[in-house]
C-alpha cells in the first residue's frame, strides 16, 4: 500500500494542485477510495505549505518596510544635523 500511494503522490505532483483538484471534484480518476482519501491528504498538505511560505514572504515583506522606513528616517535625521551642523 505504501508503494501504492507514493506512486499517486508522483501522479498528483505531476499534474499539479489544479488538476488534482478538478479530478477530485469531477471523480474523474479517483476511482479507489484510497486514492480519493490520499488526493484530499496530499492537497492539504499542499495547501498548508502554500500558507506557510505565505507567512514566510508576509513577514520578510514587512521587516523590507520596516528597513526602508528606519533608512528613509536616518537619512532625514543626517540632512537635518548636516544642514543646521554648519
Amino acid at each position: 500500500m505504501p508503494n501504492e500511494e507514493e506512486g499517486w503522490i508522483a501522479e498528483f505532483e505531476a499534474a499539479g494542485e489544479d488538476e488534482v483538484r478538478l479530478r477530485l471534484y469531477l471523480g474523474s480518476g479517483m476511482h479507489l477510495e484510497a486514492k480519493f482519501h490520499a488526493a484530499v491528504r496530499w492537497l492539504r498538505e499542499q495547501a498548508r505549505a502554500r500558507k506557510l511560505r505565505e507567512e514566510e514572504i508576509h513577514r520578510y515583506v514587512w521587516w523590507t518596510l520596516c528597513a526602508a522606513v528606519l533608512s528613509v528616517i536616518v537619512g532625514l535625521i543626517v540632512l537635518v544635523v548636516t544642514w543646521f551642523g554648519r
